[in-house]
């Protein structure tokens, strides 16, 4: 099982990369895109022999209520696949992402629970791997941009209408290239470097001189920078102020309060001023060129209007429409996706307002344990990278998103699963 976690979060990064190139090579390419989902059904059979084993395993698991919630979330999106409105691929696929992430932290409880000595192992090589991993994805990020092809990713498979988009624009402008890198777009690359940014920064609080930390600190930002996500930015933003909460010395806070609260509005109204003025500010901050109408053209237009037509699709069926008739999910029905561009919105949209609340309380129920394991730097990156992610889902399908969602919450599990 230890095996299984680690081959899948250690693949994340670069599954759609792998998956899109082998998947048009030799095929299938829905089989290499579901490979983690089928290892982790794969898994369970494992999972329920440790229950049979270890009935101690069992009942820890059963004590903590985050594991409660999971199972009755769980399963009510089971029970609404059978009346879901969707198609029957597109159901399969709903209850793998909406689900798959909460395996995986249930299943590395069970690990931890089961060879306590993991917590130890993995705790030591995580945080390197995150900071390793990062300053490749910054690496890739800067030759996407700057120096390979625009289409150099046609030679692997990658293709707008078949696979994925081989390059993306701001605006349609040819001038402004999004990296990804080897993720599967600029919003999934953003969302994803939140954790590893999370890492480095408290890294560097308890060792200043932690170059690699620097070096991935330092290329992580310009990744972040260069992939164009907005949402990834203000979860940036809410990432650093949870870290400053957490770290610093209330004191301390004060006082850099007091300093910098003057110089940052500052900054903020000449970064308003420059947005509505300067083009390649407009076009960065709002993705808006300056021959639009309005600066709301386009995307954000299209997303607020989005996120009202699934706000009045819940308030129309507040009992939910089932898995896969909402989010990434339904591009496999026969008619245009439902896309919110929230993810809480499409959690009531599926699973309704009971379904939200009893996700909001895994969420909250989460935080609440990995506060506990303040005193280690992981857990504080998790917890600050939690935040941003919070903010993240406003405004994208964040946790649908499997490169994030299945690193941070096997991290999660990992430390969950020892909690004290």
């Amino acid at each position: 099982m230890s095996l299984g976690v680690v081959l899948i979060v250690a693949l994340m990064p670069v599954h759609a990369f792998l998956s899109t190139w082998l998947g048009t090579s030799i095929g299938p390419l829905l089989v290499w895109k579901s490979w983690k989902e089928l290892l982790l059904v794969a898994l369970l059979p494992a999972v329920l022999w440790y229950m049979v084993l270890r009935p101690d395993i069992g009942r820890t698991l059963w004590s903590r209520w985050v594991n409660r919630l999971i199972l009755a979330y769980s399963v009510l999106q089971i029970g609404l696949s059978f009346v879901s409105t969707a198609s029957a691929q597109a159901v399969i696929a709903g209850l793998m992402m909406n689900l798959r992430f909460l395996a995986i932290f249930v299943l590395v409880q069970v690990i931890v629970e089961a060879r306590p000595t993991y917590l130890a192992r993995l705790g030591q090589w995580a945080p390197r791997w995150l900071l390793l991993v990062m300053l490749g994805l910054g690496v890739l990020a800067l030759l996407q941009v700057y120096a390979l092809p625009v289409d150099f990713l046609t030679h692997f498979g990658y293709n707008k209408d078949a696979t994925i988009a081989p390059y993306v624009l701001v605006d349609q402008n040819p001038h402004a290239l999004r990296a990804f890198a080897t993720l599967r777009g600029p919003n999934t690359l953003g969302s994803y470097l939140l954790l590893p940014l999370a890492a480095a920064a408290s890294l560097l609080y308890a060792r200043r001189r932690d170059w690699l930390a620097w070096a991935s600190l330092s290329f992580g930002v310009v990744a972040l920078v260069l992939s164009g996500s907005r949402s990834a930015w203000l979860g940036f933003g809410v990432m650093l102020v949870t870290l400053m909460l957490v770290l610093l010395p209330r004191a301390h806070i004060a006082r850099s309060v007091k300093v910098w609260a003057v110089p940052v509005l500052v900054l903020a109204a000449a970064i308003g001023w420059a947005a509505t003025t300067l083009p390649a500010v407009r076009l960065a901050v709002f993705h808006s060129s300056p021959g639009d109408n309005s600066l709301n053209e386009g995307s954000d237009a299209k997303h607020w209007e989005a996120a009202a037509q699934g706000i009045a699709d819940v308030v129309r069926h507040p009992w939910g429409s089932g898995p896969g008739s909402a989010g990434p999910a339904s591009f496999y029905n026969t008619g245009p996706p439902n896309l919110s561009e929230n993810y809480y919105v499409q959690v009531a949209q599926e699973a309704g307002l009971i379904g939200l609340g009893l996700f909001a309380a895994i969420l909250l129920c989460t935080a609440l344990r990995i506060v506990r394991r303040m005193a280690d730097p992981l857990a504080i990156a998790l917890l600050a990278s939690f935040a941003g992610m919070a903010v993240v889902n406003i405004f994208l399908h964040g946790w649908a998103d499997d490169p994030t969602a299945l690193t941070w919450w096997a991290l999660a599990g990992l430390y969950i699963g020892r909690a004290r």
